[in-house]
């Protein structure tokens, strides 16, 4: 079959199934998540070795912020999938009769994954992970900037499930596309907000629902009080993780003047903590993913002076922890979500006026604020829409399932994790009856003005 025809006929099979069979039982949904979860036990170790041949990723930093965190978001949706799915009954007594409200969640039918290349293994399967508590089908398709991980994932995937169940395809921008014109029930994106737009733009040529997950400049805020050893390690551990290609790592760094010196000196002495003298040698530290970003993160740090690191290897994609300060207004360091090892710092006077600034994007996908002052975190919380802030703390916020995750405006729109990826991934389903024991001929025409004064009388009981 032509990889056209075949990847069209995805969603039409996987519905088809979906609706001959009904929706899963709670005892289904489990088998599957606890299958998922035998496959990220099994073949833990192939994983981790994937992950490090595509971003060079330490086994510490694999198995931390991606297996783990997808183990537990399955058991803590096994541990609470039968209430997340009881129905839920009511009843209201109503002018002349009593109505009976069933509400149930049922699954949007055949799902589309599009995962993205930084947690190449973490962004695949987290969704599938509430698509299939849902009790959807889905359709995984894993970034091709990330092939080891995503050649993995589709030969074990596709050898536990069926491909009326979960299966993976592989494939570059072309395969995507071909994808998000089809007609899935509904369309999960995680990347970048320019190829976020083009998927919106043809999954609305089909109607279908989309949640996209995207990114952002995240503001992190050090005030005068909010200064720390343990902040610094925090963020400098929240900023490099992963080389810097993490969607809610600190973006630019706004430091109070009183303490700019100090945080510069300290941020210093952390990195080389962390990483050595020579980061290029220690195995704790990744790799920039594709040739192409590795140059757009090298022009990012050309905007500015370094104050720190700045070295870089092109061959090994190899990009040292780095911090600038000194940038020109309007350079795109200051304008783009960076999304690599190189942290702005920039001093400021008063919180108010960096606040109104416009320096900061108000709807990043987080904002991130060390400070012991309460008003000022008031302050900082009124100012950003960001669905998600953290106060004195990083990255921590994205590993939990009792917080729901994803953006708002430029950052994306929709939300998972626990049971707001139940829910996300569900609809919800109304059976509705009503038991008459008067029946009133006031409410059918000819109306009259009697029946009006009537009506207005008793019309809390219309509702």
């Amino acid at each position: 079959m032509p990889e056209e025809a075949f990847l069209q006929a995805l969603p039409v099979r996987q519905r088809e199934d979906l609706y001959s069979t009904g929706s899963p039982s709670l005892k289904t949904r489990k088998e599957q998540l606890l299958k998922l979860k035998t496959i990220l036990l099994k073949h833990e170790e192939a994983f981790m070795e994937a992950l490090h041949s595509d971003l060079g990723k330490p086994a510490f930093e694999s198995f931390s912020s991606e297996i783990a965190v997808l183990l537990n978001e399955i058991d803590y949706v096994c541990r609470h999938l039968a209430k997340w799915m009881r129905p839920v009954r009511s009843r209201h007594l109503k002018m002349g009769y009593v109505e009976t409200v069933n509400r149930n969640r049922h699954p949007h039918g055949s799902v589309l994954i599009i995962g993205s290349w930084n947690y190449p293994l973490q962004l695949s399967l987290m969704p599938a992970i509430g698509a299939i508590a849902a009790g959807n089908r889905c359709v995984i398709k894993p970034s091709e900037h990330a092939p080891a991980t995503a050649g993995l994932l589709e030969e074990v995937m596709n050898a536990a499930f069926t491909p009326e169940q979960v299966t993976v395809v592989t494939g570059d921008a072309r395969t995507a596309s071909l994808l998000t014109s089809s007609r899935f029930d509904l369309i999960f994106f995680t990347g970048s907000g320019e190829t976020g737009k083009l998927v919106a733009e043809q999954a609305a040529g089909q109607l279908t629902p989309v949640i996209l997950e995207l990114g952002g400049k995240n503001p992190c805020i050090i005030d005068e009080k909010g200064f720390s050893e343990a902040a610094i390690r925090d963020i400098v551990w929240g900023k490099f993780l992963n080389a810097g290609q993490t969607c809610i790592a600190p973006d630019t760094l706004f430091v109070h003047e009183s303490i700019f010196e100090k945080t510069l000196n300290e941020l210093s002495a952390v990195i080389s903590a962390f990483y050595g003298d020579r980061p290029q040698t220690n195995g704790d530290y990744g790799r920039i993913c594709t040739d192409a970003h590795f140059q757009k993160v090298l022009e990012f740090i050309r905007q500015g002076d370094v104050r720190h690191g700045g070295t870089h290897d092109r061959d090994d994609r190899f990009i040292a922890p780095t911090v600038v300060t000194d940038m020109d207004p309007g350079s795109p360091i200051l304008e783009e979500e960076i999304f690599g090892p190189v942290l702005p710092v920039i001093p400021y006077t008063d919180l108010n006026t960096l606040l109104s600034s416009g320096m900061i994007q108000r709807d990043a996908l987080t904002g991130y604020m060390f400070s012991k002052d309460k008003n000022g975190i008031q302050l900082f919380k009124d100012h950003m829409q960001s669905p998600t802030i953290s106060v004195n703390q990083v990255i921590h916020h994205a590993a939990s399932p009792h917080i729901a995750f994803g953006g708002k405006g430029r950052s994306g729109y929709g939300a998972y994790h626990g049971k707001t990826g139940f829910l996300a991934f569900s609809y919800e389903k109304t059976d509705y009856s009503a038991h008459h024991f008067i029946r009133f001929r006031g409410k059918f025409p000819p109306y009259s003005e009697r029946n009006m004064k009537a009506l207005k009388k008793l019309r809390k009981w219309l509702l």
